[in-house]
C-alpha cells in the first residue's frame, strides 16, 4: 500500500483546525442564559439553566481543545513527511551512480 502526503495540504488542514478550534472556543454559550436566574429567581428552572450553561460552555471549550490537539496531530505529521522525505533524498543522494 502506498500513501502520498502532501505537506503543504496537511499544514493547511491544521491551520484550518486551529482557526476552527479558536472560533468553537470563542462562542458566547453561556450568554444567552445570564437572564435565566434573574427572571426566574430561585425556581427549578433558573438553576437548571445554571446547570445547562456551565456544561454545555465546558463542553465547547473540550471540543475546542480536541479540535487544537488534532491540528497539532496534522502538523506533526506533515513534519514528519518532510523529515521522511528529506532522509530518503539524502540517502539516494549518498548512492554513487557511474
Amino acid at each position: 500500500m502506498t500513501l502520498a502526503a502532501d505537506p503543504a495540504t496537511l499544514d493547511a488542514a491544521s491551520d484550518d483546525l486551529a482557526a476552527t478550534a479558536a472560533a468553537v472556543q470563542a462562542v458566547d454559550v453561556a450568554g444567552p442564559f445570564a437572564p435565566v436566574p434573574d427572571a426566574l429567581p430561585g425556581s427549578a428552572t433558573a438553576e437548571a439553566a445554571l446547570w445547562v450553561s456551565t456544561r454545555t460552555a465546558a463542553a465547547v471549550q473540550v471540543l475546542g481543545e480536541r479540535l487544537r490537539g488534532t491540528s497539532a496531530g496534522v502538523a506533526g505529521a506533515a513534519t514528519d513527511y518532510r523529515v521522511a522525505e528529506e532522509n530518503a533524498c539524502w540517502q539516494l543522494d549518498g548512492l554513487a551512480v557511474p
